[in-house]
């Protein structure tokens, strides 16, 4: 299959309005503006583009000690089953295998598609966080009373 993805760079905060505007049409439960301004204060939040600078998609990580937490992993409308996440998280697993990471880990939710993908990079279940994840009543559009469970994930790098 081909791609159009061509390469990640640094998520800056000139790039949070578009990232927001992903969020909020990709999920129920979306990340504050906040919470990416502190992704960004961390440094290691990435943006997926094309060849002509494009923005397709975005990951934000978390660093302790050795290990690359992988807390949001978002698509733009319009870039799904293209490659971008596949190729893009492959990037990523060497970036950060190439600077001493030893393991990326992850929580999914249980339904969410992803864990196809993670599960052909490499990523083995550990565990299951249980009723992790709010649920979107369907009645009202509210968080629903039943919550959703998280599958956490790892990947050695190195």
């Amino acid at each position: 299959m081909s791609s159009r993805y061509s390469y990640f760079r640094p998520m800056d905060e000139s790039d949070l309005d578009w990232v927001m505007s992903v969020e909020t049409a990709a999920y129920d439960f979306p990340w504050s503006r906040q919470g990416f301004e502190k992704a960004l204060d961390d440094g290691l939040s990435y943006v997926f583009c094309d060849a002509t600078r494009q923005s397709l998609g975005y990951a934000c990580f978390l660093s302790v000690l050795d290990e690359a937490h992988l807390l949001n992993l978002c698509i733009a409308p319009g870039h799904h089953r293209q490659g971008v996440a596949s190729e893009g998280l492959k990037a990523l697993i060497d970036h950060f295998a190439s600077a001493a990471f030893e393991v990326m880990l992850l929580e999914v939710r249980e339904s969410n598609p992803a864990v196809w993908l993670y599960k052909k990079l490499g990523f083995v279940e550990d565990g299951v966080r249980p009723n992790y994840y709010p649920v979107k009543s369907l009645e009202n559009g509210e968080r629903a009373a039943e919550r959703e469970d998280a599958i956490l994930m790892s990947c050695r790098l190195n």
